[in-house]
């Protein structure tokens, strides 16, 4: 009876620190990573590459006219459309992506074991999917929603977390510059 006591407060444990963690990574209105453990596998995956040369893409995605949209609709529509894009993200992902909220209306995508050309197809049926999509407000209206998208590859676009930042920033900056709902993926 000792042993088992002692393995049911072992699986209680175990089943609390897991929960904990859950919450610790995950942003609580989109249910997808959040910013801090984004940074932790932008790491990971850099020192992959730098050590075994295992490429990764990175997709930066930010929602367009988002603040207008909120100041628009009110922010409890502005939540129901942040949820449903975190939605679309993992659906159009594999499970051995990271799916990430990086901030306000921003959420990013580390594509593990993914070159360039390869990201830049999943970006673009990401963009496709959020622009096909009615999304539905707080009132049950259904409006249409845009994405603008920014892509770079480790090798290619930096070698450090923060130069693979930068350069995918440029691309969707340069993707807002060109009338946004793109994706780009290579700046002049």
């Amino acid at each position: 009876i000792l042993i088992l006591t002692y393995c049911e407060k072992y699986l209680l444990k175990s089943k609390d620190y897991e929960q904990t963690y859950k919450l610790a990574v995950t942003d609580g209105l989109t249910q997808l990573y959040n910013h801090r453990y984004f940074q932790e596998q932008l790491i990971n995956n850099t020192n992959n590459f730098n050590r075994y040369n295992i490429l990764f893409s990175l997709i930066l995605i930010d929602i367009d006219f988002f603040k207008k949209f909120n100041d628009t609709y009110g922010h409890q529509s502005g939540d129901c459309v942040l949820k449903q894009v975190a939605n679309i993200l993992k659906k159009n992902s594999r499970t051995s992506d990271i799916v990430c909220r990086y901030g306000g209306e921003e959420m990013a995508i580390i594509l593990t074991n993914t070159a360039k050309p390869e990201a830049v197809i999943t970006a673009q049926k990401i963009c496709s999917a959020v622009r096909n999509n009615k999304f539905t407000l707080a009132n049950n209206e259904k409006v249409n929603v845009t994405i603008s998208v920014g892509v770079s590859t480790v090798g290619l676009n930096g070698k450090k977390p923060q130069e693979i930042i930068e350069f995918a920033d440029k691309c969707l900056y340069k993707a807002k510059e060109n009338g946004r709902n793109q994706v780009v993926s290579e700046i002049d």
